[in-house]
């Protein structure tokens, strides 16, 4: 069904089926398990499979189930150390989650402990006791988070890589065409080159986020580490033709610049093959005339960018063309 709608709404299909799925499950297995609070591993299966939109999935699982134990030991040991009454419950609370909130900045993985310990005070002096409830609380949010990763896993495993690969291939399509607008070097593309700058932009932060949701299965760091290396790679060619531009654009630009306009449209050419899946030839050091060393003397603004940019795009652009092959994107 899914390959019948848009991308957009195919997505959205995905991620109901994922979150129904992992839901149900949790419910079904904390209850299999005569877990005393169900609910807690089907909100823990929600969190996992929703929050794992914006990273990896495996990550969010395990920084939930890191901050969880944290954050119930914590609880338990402020349970059974307080004396009764309200105002030492208070402090208890008041304290516990000061602390685990001071440890927390800027430690994902304990974002949740805050939450646990409070739950796991305010409910020790009940009939389950602190050392019952924090125990109880532990195996709901594991079995929770680990159901929301199997979900994620067995529903459309291959969904994010095919996403990854689409996005890359739209980003550099997207690249090609503002060099060649740059190229052109006529101040009346200034507004449409800006919009084309702001949108690469989305599309690489998309792509870093998309990379994020990649699975890896133990022995694929090499995988995981060439997404990044792509995502960095894209981003440094994006800054190349941010140099490029000061220079086409540079006042005293002229018609100087046409061997480093023809220069850059070997590029555009490179990144209009890996937007179709091809592998692009390599640019190759740059040609000594281009070079800065030889081509410009004196305070030369425009081709001292031009020089520059282009050395730099030759570096960049290769690195980015090894990275689409490394992932098979072409």
């Amino acid at each position: 069904m899914a390959r019948a709608l848009s991308p957009r709404r195919a997505a959205e299909v995905r991620a109901a089926l994922q979150m129904a799925v992992a839901a149900t499950a949790a419910l079904y297995l904390a209850t299999l398990l005569r877990l005393p609070h169900p609910y807690w591993s089907v909100i823990s299966a929600i969190v996992v499979v929703q929050a794992s939109v914006g990273g990896g999935v495996v990550a969010i699982a395990r920084d939930r189930a890191i901050g969880t134990v944290t954050g119930a030991l914590a609880g338990a040991a402020f349970a059974f150390v307080r004396p009764p009454g309200m105002e030492s419950l208070a402090l208890s609370i008041a304290v516990s989650t000061a602390v685990l909130a001071f440890l927390g900045t800027g430690r994902p993985w304990l974002k949740i402990a805050p939450v646990t310990a409070t739950i796991v005070i305010a409910g020790g002096a009940g009939s389950e006791g602190p050392a019952s409830l924090a125990l109880d609380r532990v195996m709901e949010i594991l079995v929770g988070s680990g159901v929301g990763v199997v979900a994620i896993l067995a529903l459309f495993p291959r969904h994010a890589r095919q996403a990854f690969k689409l996005q890359a291939r739209e980003a550099a399509g997207e690249a090609a065409v503002l060099l060649a607008l740059v190229a052109k070097g006529d101040a009346r593309d200034a507004a449409e080159i800006t919009r084309r700058h702001a949108d690469l932009k989305r599309r690489l932060d998309a792509l870093g986020q998309t990379a994020k949701n990649v699975v890896d299965f133990p022995g694929a760091q090499r995988e995981t580490a060439d997404r990044a290396a792509l995502a960095r790679a894209f981003w440094r060619v994006r800054s190349d033709i941010v140099i490029l531009g000061r220079g086409f654009h540079d006042e005293g630009a002229d018609g100087r610049l046409t061997p480093w306009s023809q220069d850059a449209a070997r590029a555009v050419e490179r990144l209009e093959a890996l937007s179709r899946g091809k592998a692009a030839d390599p640019m190759g050091p740059i040609d000594q005339s281009l070079a800065l060393s030889i081509a410009v003397e004196g305070d030369d603004m425009a081709l001292g960018a031009a020089a520059i940019g282009a050395a730099h795009m030759h570096r960049d652009l290769d690195d980015l063309a090894a990275r689409f092959r490394d992932l098979r994107l072409v």
